[in-house]
């Protein structure tokens, strides 16, 4: 076992969070996203390990796409991802215009029987959680 995913173990058993989700969800998550949805949605991730998500500042629509390929390894450290299954599309002229997949997004969350809560126009899903009041507390 590696230096991180002890680390990672150690944190868990003092923090007593329990898993939500296993490699194999979030495998199947990312290919699914890779395969299933026009484009890979952006996201903040909040790692274990880590005291502030990446990126800090995520409460607004971005321009940029999501590291659905590399981004979320090692899937055993991640806490949570906030994603925003939408962005904005810069056109001609200083025009742009907000690309939604929202409805897709959760349609794929829900055939995939991943549990996640949507709040302020962000889904999030947890890797790890303290109890199970997150998920009914929804919006």
């Amino acid at each position: 076992m590696d230096d991180v995913k002890r680390s990672v173990q150690t944190v868990i058993v003092e923090k007593q969070l329990f898993s939500v989700m296993n490699n194999t969800k979030w495998e199947m998550l990312r290919k699914s996203v890779a395969s299933r949805l026009p484009f890979p949605p952006p996201y903040q991730i909040k790692g274990v390990l880590e005291d502030t998500p990446y990126p800090q500042n995520f409460n607004v629509d971005v321009w940029y796409w999501g590291d659905w390929s590399e981004g979320l390894q090692p899937f055993y450290a991640i806490e949570w991802i906030c994603v925003r299954p939408r962005y904005i599309k810069r056109g001609e002229k200083d025009k742009s215009e907000i690309i939604d997949i929202r409805d897709e997004f959760i349609v794929l969350l829900h055939q995939l029987k991943i549990p996640f809560v949507e709040k302020h126009n962000s889904i999030y899903i947890y890797g790890y959680v303290h109890n199970m009041e997150v998920f009914h507390n929804e919006k």
